[in-house]
């Protein structure tokens, strides 16, 4: 946003500014200036405002924006003769000063360097928000509890009080390896915490006693925290309650059991009717294999029959033509015995 009363000033610096920025607004006094604010103030990254408005406005438009923000990043543009009117606006917390003529090099290099800090402030505000909501959800499913560096307890979430029965008073300053706490071999436990101390991160199986002296088991991870000097600040265990799981464990190991028996009675009786099956199919081949031989001797008695049939059809045929001759034989011989009679 920028805000200038000088007209041949304002469209030349408006006319450069829209090449690197996507918008610009633009404002000529006090009251156009609050309103255009106001109107598109999730819009705006920076303003640059010339302290010499009209009437001596431009401290009290700097005081008006204040009111409404105080952060956002504003430059003056002012003069080296309007100290008592620079001197007024350090107190609004202005960002940097521009000193009249207006150097427009000048101005985009300031510009750019407050859009790179703001963009990196943006940027750590995102990383910052997912960072805590990254540890909101650490939190919600897992133990958590800070030690010092002689690893004595100094915080400890409320899975950590709920599941060790303890209030939060009574275990700060309680020592990680103090055996109403924790169930560990004292040497294992040393060399645990000098790995620690030497920057490593540890990882395993802890058995922890309760207040009540009840046993719970978690799936641990301490590591160490660091100051920004490279120096070792903290440590933080992140622990994953698995007691909970041990009953159901056993639950599914001895349904497991009983499924691999069943499995077996299944296979057992399946294997049965697979020998079964097999027989019926030796008996069913051997029936096959017995009809395919009947068929046999059914072709071969249908062929002879057929063999039977043309001779006794030849034979009928030979015996018309012999009680054929033998009809002209018997008609030739009646002819003979007349001839005979005549004569006599």
């Amino acid at each position: 946003m920028y805000i200038e009363n000088e007209e041949v000033s304002r469209k030349e610096a408006t006319e450069i500014f829209a090449v690197f920025f996507k918008k610009v607004l633009i404002a000529r006094d006090k009251e156009e200036g609050i309103n255009v604010f106001l109107e598109n103030r999730s819009e705006i990254d920076i303003i640059l405002l010339d302290i010499n408005l009209p009437n001596s406005t431009g401290i009290e438009l700097l005081e008006e924006i204040r009111k409404v923000d105080w952060d956002i990043p504003i430059l003056i543009v002012a003069a080296f003769t309007e100290v008592e009117s620079l001197l007024k606006s350090i107190k609004y917390n202005i960002t940097n000063y521009i000193v009249k003529p207006m150097q427009l090099n000048t101005t985009l290099k300031i510009i750019s360097q407050l859009m790179e800090v703001k963009e990196q402030k943006r940027e750590l505000a995102r990383k910052d928000n997912e960072l805590k909501q990254f540890i909101s959800i650490l939190d919600s499913y897992n133990i958590i509890c800070e030690l010092d560096l002689e690893f004595n307890i100094t915080s400890a979430n409320d899975a950590f009080l709920s599941n060790s029965g303890y209030e939060l008073n009574e275990v700060i300053g309680k020592n990680i390896s103090d055996k109403s706490m924790l169930c560990s071999h004292e040497t294992q436990g040393m060399k645990i915490q000098d790995s620690l101390l030497r920057g490593n991160t540890w990882v395993g199986l802890s058995k922890k006693v309760s207040k009540e002296g009840n046993f719970y088991y978690t799936h641990s991870t301490i590591l160490p925290i660091y100051h920004n000097n490279g120096k070792i600040k903290k440590f933080i265990e992140f622990a994953t309650l698995i007691s909970k799981y041990e009953n159901e464990i056993l639950a599914l190991k001895k349904h497991i059991l009983i499924l691999k028996s069943e499995n077996f009675k299944a296979y057992q009786e399946l294997k049965k009717e697979n020998q079964s099956n097999i027989e019926l199919v030796g008996n069913l081949q051997q029936e096959v294999n017995l009809s395919k031989s009947l068929q046999k001797e059914l072709d071969a008695n249908v062929v002879n029959n057929q063999k039977l049939l043309m001779e006794i059809y030849n034979l009928r045929k030979q015996n018309s033509v012999l009680l054929e001759k033998l009809y002209v034989q018997e008609k030739r011989f009646e002819e003979f015995q007349s001839a005979v009679i005549g004569r006599r």
